[in-house]
């Protein structure tokens, strides 16, 4: 009789161990479910040759924040590339929008291809929320007659000039 009782108690404390562990992964797995992840499609094909930003903290100036790159506008199915125009860059961090920045734009024109070269020119105030040891994303936005065609570029490095 102590022989099943005790048979009897070790079943029934190893199935409530084994439902509480379940039941514990089961919320870390739902937990895990519940982020969200953004998915984007670009709307334009573009070869980007060049994609910079970096912070100017040189002594005697004022810090600035600064943009600057070179982009190849590909052909594409939807658009005409040289009928398409670089309005505006927005600057993300941690899915925040920081910057939202009309740059300086010069165009070129090589065949099929546009051929874009962007930037800040004076530079813009630093925005509190920038974290200069992580990378930002890049919004390119286009305007084509009244369509709006946009372009991310993820994990661009923020460097710091001294």
């Amino acid at each position: 009789m102590k022989i099943r009782i005790l048979f009897v108690s070790i079943v029934c404390v190893m199935y409530l161990v084994s439902c509480s562990s379940s039941e514990e992964s089961t919320k870390k797995v739902e937990e895990t479910n519940t982020r969200i992840v953004k998915k984007f499609r670009n709307d334009v094909t573009l070869n980007i040759q060049k994609n910079a930003s970096w912070v100017n903290l040189m002594p005697g100036t004022q810090p600035k924040f600064h943009v600057t790159g070179k982009l190849d506008l590909l052909e594409g199915e939807n658009y005409d590339p040289l009928k398409t125009e670089l309005k505006f860059i927005k600057i993300y961090q941690n899915e925040e929008e920081l910057y939202y920045i009309m740059p300086k734009v010069i165009e070129e024109i090589s065949g099929d291809t546009k051929i874009l070269t962007f930037s800040t020119l004076k530079g813009l105030s630093i925005n509190k929320n920038l974290d200069t040891k992580n990378p930002v994303v890049f919004e390119f936005i286009f305007k084509q007659d009244n369509n709006e065609l946009k372009y991310r570029d993820n994990n661009v490095l923020v460097e710091e000039v001294h």
